[in-house]
């Protein structure tokens, strides 16, 4: 395909692409549930406060004395992230919903343009690369799930894209400096510290690592050690098969969203609030949970296994794959954060990789459609695991992945 083509083909798919962005886009921020946003503007106004933003029963209380028109979650992210949220509650809830919402947008479009100048090929107009990924954004039903929600996918799908880009230009501070405060924000991103270390970026890991230092002693000067207790107390209620504020009987660890590897076990393997399985053994679905989570890190190292080799885009994929599929949450919107991969993929399709057209077929529409994951007839025995399409449509980009992956020379072109 000439580069002609191509920049005709980029021109008619961003004219269609924004026109169904920017339609969806109107009709999430009218109806939006705001749930998670909820507990974003309740945390920073607690915290400015003095209040506990991880005690169910502060915020539920300040939830009432607002009068805040929607659900309300718990706050699951670091108390510094808290403190920069402070700002928020200054606006009234809905100009800080309107405000929260605009800035997802921007940073969304911020890493669409890095996966634009990522992925882009010598003979690719750069148009050709954003329509590509604003068609596929305006049919993307995990980040209208995110947008809806008042969630930070769109943040962190910056900070991975941002790192990469960093990275992959041998600026590993800055690198370092962009996941580690990520990882003040929301704690997933840390994992690619890990990556960091195994690949000998000692600069990346460090930078990381002080980034997250820095972001604590911020944090403790602030709200003190009572605060960050009680943040303790509920980061251990989210292990497998847990749950948060227990003590309100909440067990988000089966709820029809959460698309998590462990969540096919405990559905399948309980009886419990949400489904019915084929037996009920909380033993031998923590069992399974741990054992699968045990192979999801084989195969992370599996594909890392050149150690301190040059980072490759093909490594760095998977790890992120890996952060949303190690814990025993991984909500539908959460995938919005796998444009990288997404963006990959197609890249891997373009220059005639390996497997054909099918599997990356499949698995994207898997991803990109919407779902009713609250199918009744999902309740119960083996019909259980139609709840976790999305997870499917994931592992499918996994298989495909190593279907092209790289061989033992760095950088090798594809066959």
């Amino acid at each position: 395909m000439n580069r002609e083509i191509k920049k005709r083909i980029g021109y008619f798919l961003v004219v269609i692409g924004l026109v169904f962005y920017v339609q969806q886009s109107l009709l999430i921020f009218a109806s939006a549930h705001r749930n998670d946003f909820a507990h974003l503007y309740l945390a920073g106004y607690l915290a400015e406060r003095g209040g506990d933003f991880f005690d169910p029963e502060w915020m539920l209380n300040a939830h009432g004395y607002l009068n805040i028109p929607t659900g309300l979650n718990p706050f699951v992210y670091p108390p510094f992230f808290a403190w920069i949220l402070i700002p928020l509650s200054w606006l009234n809830y809905e100009s800080a919903w309107a405000f929260f919402f605009v800035l997802s947008q921007a940073a969304f479009f911020w890493a669409l343009s890095l996966l634009v100048k990522i992925f882009q090929g010598e003979d690719d107009p750069r148009i050709f690369w954003w329509g590509i990924l604003i068609a596929l954004s305006a049919c993307f039903f995990p980040l209208r799930q995110s947008l809806s929600a008042g969630q930070m996918n769109t943040f962190m799908l910056l900070v991975i894209c941002g790192a990469w880009r960093l990275l992959s230009g041998k600026r590993e501070i800055e690198a370092g400096l962009v996941i580690g405060l990520g990882a003040a924000i929301k704690i997933a991103p840390g994992f690619f510290i890990l990556y960091f270390l195994w690949k000998q970026r000692w600069q990346a890991a460090i930078a990381a690592g002080g980034a997250i230092a820095l972001s604590l002693v911020i944090s403790l000067f602030f709200f003190g050690w009572t605060v960050h207790g009680s943040f303790l107390r509920e980061a251990g209620e989210m292990s497998y098969g847990s749950s948060t504020w227990s003590q309100l009987n909440q067990h988000y660890h089966v709820e029809p969203h959460n698309q998590a590897p462990s969540a096919v076990w405990y559905r399948l393997l309980t009886h419990n609030e949400s489904t019915k399985g084929i037996i009920d053994s909380p033993t031998l679905a923590k069992g399974f949970s741990y054992i699968t989570a045990l192979l999801i890190l084989g195969m992370l190292f599996w594909g890392i296994r050149r150690g301190p080799s040059p980072c490759t885009i093909w490594e760095y994929s998977l790890w992120s794959v890996g952060m949303l599929l190690l814990p025993s949450l991984m909500w539908d919107h959460y995938l919005t954060q796998m444009f990288l991969l997404i963006g990959f993929t197609i890249r891997l399709l373009l220059d005639s990789g390996r497997g054909g057209l099918l599997i990356p077929s499949i698995a994207i529409s898997l991803l990109s459609i919407p779902y009713w994951y609250d199918n009744p007839s999902y309740k119960q025995g083996w019909m259980t695991l139609l709840m976790n399409v999305k997870l499917y449509g994931l592992l499918l980009l996994v298989l495909y992945l190593f279907m092209n992956r790289e061989k033992d020379e760095c950088e090798a072109p594809l066959d």
